[in-house]
């Protein structure tokens, strides 16, 4: 009887310390996840802003029209972490906050280099009026597509060396 409330004593902070790192990966699972998918969905956000800047839009009414589209898309779908963070900057827009202010929360929320660079794009052609922007935006959606190749080429060897093992055992299965 005794013995069981020493056992008890002894498994419940185990327990707990188990359940916390369970939920901490979990957490961090979650996050390297929304990174990922924020990454992924990088080039094709450039690439649109740069179509529209260079079609004659000004970044403000650019950045409004990346949000519009994708309220009419995700209605009903999963919905993206870039393309909410834009969504959330251009409520913020809405609600009165300055532009810099905004591009700066937004860059602090997505925490990721290539929004960072983004962002300073953006923040200068509206402090300074770049007239070059559109060139700018071009030649960096031309660097994201690229890095994006790459990635999805290290995350196919990735998969390749992963499916090296079981392969390996059904040749030794096979050979037995």
């Amino acid at each position: 009887s005794s013995y069981t409330g020493v056992l008890g004593l002894l498994i419940t902070p185990i327990l707990a310390v188990v359940l916390f790192w369970a939920k901490d990966r979990d957490l961090h699972m979650l996050v390297e996840k929304r990174k990922e998918e924020m990454k992924a969905d990088y080039p094709e956000i450039v690439s649109k802003l740069a179509l529209y800047v260079g079609a004659g839009m000004t970044v403000q009414n650019a950045w409004k029209r990346l949000a519009s589209e994708y309220k009419k898309i995700a209605v009903g779908k999963n919905k993206r972490y870039a393309y909410e963070e834009i969504l959330l900057a251009n409520r913020e827009l809405e609600s009165g906050v300055s532009w810099m202010e905004v591009f700066e929360r937004f860059s602090r929320r997505c925490a990721i280099p290539e929004y960072t660079k983004l962002v300073t794009l953006l923040s200068q052609n509206v402090r300074k009026g770049n007239a070059n922007l559109s060139v700018a935006l071009r030649e960096e959606s031309r660097n994201a597509f690229e890095e994006r190749k790459h990635e999805v080429k290290k995350q196919g060897e990735k998969a390749g060396t992963k499916l090296l093992v079981p392969m390996m055992l059904l040749l030794l299965m096979i050979m037995v």
